[in-house]
């Protein structure tokens, strides 16, 4: 143990017992026993204050906890053990209950199965544990699938990529130019700015994370996040070019739950399965 870590150590451990109100000043602090048999440096500290003592286990991926010395805790092993088996069986719960980070987002990237698969294996990757040239790493594979993402929208209609001379790994430019295809008209101007910003932020961000060697776990998994999104918003932009804009609506109530019915050769009822508006629409013949 050097220096440093018994001073740093030492500060933690004061921090954590003025967090407890019934607790009285510590008088003394010194490192009882440290433990490796588990694959991780593992410290017992015996702190003494005014009226009692107590074991303060730490280190490792364990999280800090004290334990009194009189509470059937009577030496640095057995507080040590119960400690590592209490940590161990949150770490399982942890696996059982642990979702992928582009689970905790509705979106559409199934269809997109090299950019999806590239996306599952980087929320795999992810822990708080990993050091910061992983994390560059993982920041690598978000703005790969951007890249993927350009040529796979340059894939669906490369007329418009000829006609504009862009490149297919330009993904800013790809996608400012496939948001004004999805979305045109005055109507969708607000959706196309926010759209274009979004793709900003997911590509600047990333390349951040590219290039700098103090980002962090929340740092990484947001810029996965912003990745996730950017390719379900680019799903879902091509819903709305499809047609999904102009499904007919309900002219009374608004609904789309619209039943087209036959009247005769020249003319057709538009029947609101909602509200029970009805409304004759003519054929051109």
């Amino acid at each position: 143990m050097t220096p440093e870590y018994r001073i740093n150590t030492e500060k933690r451990i004061k921090e954590y017992f003025d967090k407890f109100d019934d607790i009285q000043d510590i008088i003394n602090i010194k490192c009882e026993k440290t433990f490796e048999d588990l694959g991780t440096v593992v410290n017992v500290w015996n702190v003494k204050t005014k009226s009692e003592s107590f074991w303060v286990v730490e280190g490792g991926s364990a999280p800090m906890n004290l334990y009194p010395q009189s509470a059937y805790y009577f030496s640095a092993d057995e507080a040590y053990s119960f400690h590592m088996g209490i940590t161990q069986r949150l770490h399982k719960q942890h696996q059982k209950d642990f979702k992928h980070i582009i689970d905790e987002l509705p979106l559409n990237i199934s269809l997109l199965k090299s950019i999806n698969r590239k996306l599952l294996m980087a929320s795999q990757k992810l822990s708080d544990t990993l050091e910061p040239e992983e994390l560059q790493g993982i920041g690598l594979i978000c703005r790969e699938s951007l890249v993927d993402l350009s040529k796979e929208l340059c894939k669906r209609n490369p007329q418009i990529i000829e006609e504009k001379g862009l490149k297919q790994a330009d993904f800013k430019g790809v996608s400012d130019e496939f948001i004004n295809l999805y979305i045109p008209g005055e109507k969708n101007a607000d959706l196309r700015n926010y759209s274009k910003k979004i793709v900003d932020i997911a590509w600047s961000y990333n390349s951040n994370i590219v290039h700098s060697h103090n980002k962090t776990f929340p740092d990484v998994k947001i810029a996965l996040l912003f990745t996730s999104s950017v390719v379900s918003l680019f799903e879902n932009l091509f819903y709305k070019y499809l047609g999904f804009d102009n499904e007919p609506r309900c002219v009374k109530c608004g609904s789309r739950q619209i039943e087209i019915l036959q009247k005769s050769e020249e003319e057709l009822i538009e029947k609101c399965e909602f509200c029970g508006y009805e409304e004759f629409v003519n054929i051109e013949i």
